[in-house]
């Protein structure tokens, strides 16, 4: 099988040659033009011969004139609808272009989008935003809504420019930020308007679910292919999660220690989870970023366990 049909395979739970399987971290390239992103994530993909491509974003979200932080009321008064391909997002589909141009018949590649929730804590901090959605809850819910319209058009631009489907990272589907009936209210909503603007046009969208006591049932019906979470770290495990969900899960490998890890740790890892949970509707990959620091070693444990492990 190519990198193609593998994951294709997994996403439908087909008969596979071996498990497919990716990991990714952060380069710390926000400063940076985005062919030297673009190359950085290239390098990457060939050194560890991944079988798709996690593009990270970090470049920061577009601002208006004048506007470095959002602090107060006024503040959040004046954001606005992007179109998806100012500053940091135009930036950053420069990157996906040239991405796709390498990419686009060897191998998946997703974008990866934060949640409305992130990107308004990026904009001011955890604190800022839950007083806001406290004091007033009428003006974050047009400030999520603001986000979520400007997510959507930027999805939108990153499928136009190759991306397979998007990686949406939540962190706030989790009971130690809020209770569910409020992410109801104040995220669902809004994570689902940058879903359904691409649903239809892609055939990779991965839901990330980030942090511990997460909402993992309540989410399940997400327009998603694929779920991940840091299974080892937050329940469900990986066993128990694939009684819950029939799509595709992506996990077997916990990101927390992966870089003190030694290389027979990783390997015995992967091992376990292939006979745990069988190959089908799943890629091996860690529940989180790992470290950027990781030695290259440990990285290129990954595949040779999957290889070893073929079932």
């Amino acid at each position: 099988m190519n990198k193609l049909e593998r994951v294709d395979a997994a996403l439908m739970g087909d008969n596979l040659d071996r498990l497919p399987f990716s990991f990714w971290y952060h380069f710390g390239l926000q400063h940076a033009q985005p062919e030297a992103l673009a190359q950085a994530h290239l390098s990457f993909f060939h050194t560890y011969d991944l079988d798709f491509l996690k593009v990270m974003n970090d470049y920061p979200y577009p601002m208006s004139d004048n506007q470095n932080m959002f602090l107060d009321i006024a503040d959040w008064k004046k954001l606005k609808i992007f179109s998806g391909d100012e500053e940091g997002f135009g930036e950053q589909l420069k990157a996906l272009r040239i991405i796709a141009r390498e990419l686009s018949k060897e191998a998946y590649f997703v974008e990866t989008i934060f949640s409305p929730w992130t990107i308004a804590r990026k904009l001011s901090s955890i604190q800022t935003v839950l007083a806001l959605k406290e004091k007033e809850p009428e003006l974050f819910l047009d400030v999520m809504h603001k986000i979520a319209l400007s997510l959507a058009n930027y999805a939108r631009q990153a499928i136009l420019a190759g991306a397979a489907g998007i990686f949406l990272s939540l962190s706030a589907a989790t009971n130690s930020i809020m209770t569910y009936s409020e992410y109801e209210k104040f995220c669902r909503p809004f994570d689902l308007i940058v879903l359904d603007a691409i649903k239809n046009q892609t055939k990779f969208n991965i839901l990330h679910i980030h942090g511990k006591e997460i909402f993992f049932d309540e989410l399940l019906d997400y327009p998603v292919q694929a779920i991940n979470w840091s299974h080892t770290l937050s329940r469900p495990t990986l066993t128990q999660a694939r009684t819950k969900y029939k799509g595709c899960l992506l996990g077997g490998i916990g990101e927390e220690r992966f870089g003190h890890n030694t290389v027979s740790t990783i390997e015995q890892e992967v091992k376990q989870t292939i006979e745990s949970m069988g190959n089908k509707h799943l890629i091996i990959t860690p529940g989180c970023s790992i470290q950027t620091d990781s030695a290259p070693k440990l990285l290129h444990a990954v595949k040779r366990a999957v290889l070893q492990n073929k079932t």
